[in-house]
């Protein structure tokens, strides 16, 4: 039996504020994911702004074979100064985890910052795990990534 889900998730905020002379667009996200024999999880997360208005969005996808489970989840919502989003999946069978979740805040003409955990772990072994994040403003985009393993 294949247990698979797939989740997509989109919000946007729209202001009726003109966009300032000299505006940029800024945009990023991240994205990741874990998989072994029987077990697969991956999410992602993205946003931009151009002080005008923020879009986020994001996506969440795990599967699980040989009598598994698999869920995933994405909720996103928006105002008028900041834009979020998380995603998670997990899946997971008798012997093997694998869990991704990726979270994304857009302030308006500011900042996008987005953040992905991705684990997978067998029975009788220690959890490999690795963490992206990056933060885009209008000066650059930053990414910082933790490898797998402690």
């Amino acid at each position: 039996m294949l247990a698979y889900k797939v989740k997509l998730a989109l919000a946007a905020s729209a202001l009726t504020f003109g966009l300032p002379a000299g505006a940029q667009v800024v945009s990023g996200g991240t994205e990741g994911g874990v998989s072994g024999e029987d077990v697969s999880a991956s999410t992602c997360g993205y946003g931009s702004t151009d002080g005008s208005g923020t879009t986020v969005g994001g996506c969440a996808d795990a599967e699980a074979r040989n009598g598994g489970t698999a869920e995933t989840s994405t909720r996103a919502k928006a105002n008028e100064r900041r834009a979020m989003q998380r995603s998670d999946a997990r899946a997971r069978d008798d012997d093997e985890r694998a869990r991704s979740r990726t979270r994304t805040v857009v302030r308006n003409g500011e900042v996008v910052r987005s953040r992905t955990m991705s684990m997978y772990k067998m029975k009788g072994e220690r959890p490999v795990r690795e963490v992206v994040s990056t933060k885009a403003t209008p000066e650059g985009t930053k990414t910082r990534k933790k490898p797998k393993g402690d």
